[in-house]
């Protein structure tokens, strides 16, 4: 009973997770946006080293942001709740995504800003939550206190 339990679980998380990144890459963290059209926000990672952000609008991704080590991804880890921040900028605009503690009923957020002025928040409508403690040269790793001290300025 237990094996077949397992099982199912299993091919629902592979289920879950599919089509977030593609066949060679493991997932970081995703926000699945509420409502008609469906939309969906990715961080993957891939074997070498590789980070990449895909914005999906069903199917179509409608933009990619590939990270290496010259052009990072920033992760920060809020030591008051244990929050994990991904965040980057892309011209005059911010993106970041928030994936809590992990627990249950716990939803990541996504916010957008253009020159500073948020321009999009969302609450997630699932769990986001990945592979944790993934390695790479594409993501650097920013300190709390640096945050703190920066007047919890993200990305």
């Amino acid at each position: 009973m237990r094996l077949i339990i397992g099982f199912l679980l299993m091919i629902s998380v592979t289920y879950s997770y599919a089509g977030k990144c593609n066949t060679d890459e493991k997932l970081v963290a995703f926000c699945d946006l509420a409502g008609e059209p469906k939309r969906s926000a990715a961080i993957c990672a891939n074997e070498k080293q590789g980070v990449s952000y895909y914005f999906k609008q069903g199917n179509t991704v409608e933009l990619k942001v590939d990270f290496n080590s010259n052009r990072k991804l920033k992760r920060w880890v809020d030591l008051g709740t244990y929050t994990v921040y991904f965040g980057f900028n892309n011209g005059v605009y911010s993106y970041t995504l928030g994936v809590p503690e992990e627990r249950p009923g716990a939803l990541a957020f996504m916010d957008v800003k253009k020159e500073g002025i948020t321009i999009s928040s969302h609450e997630c409508s699932s769990n986001s939550f990945g592979e944790t403690n993934i390695k790479s040269n594409s993501i650097e790793n920013v300190s709390d206190s640096s945050v703190r001290d920066n007047g919890f300025k993200f990305p």
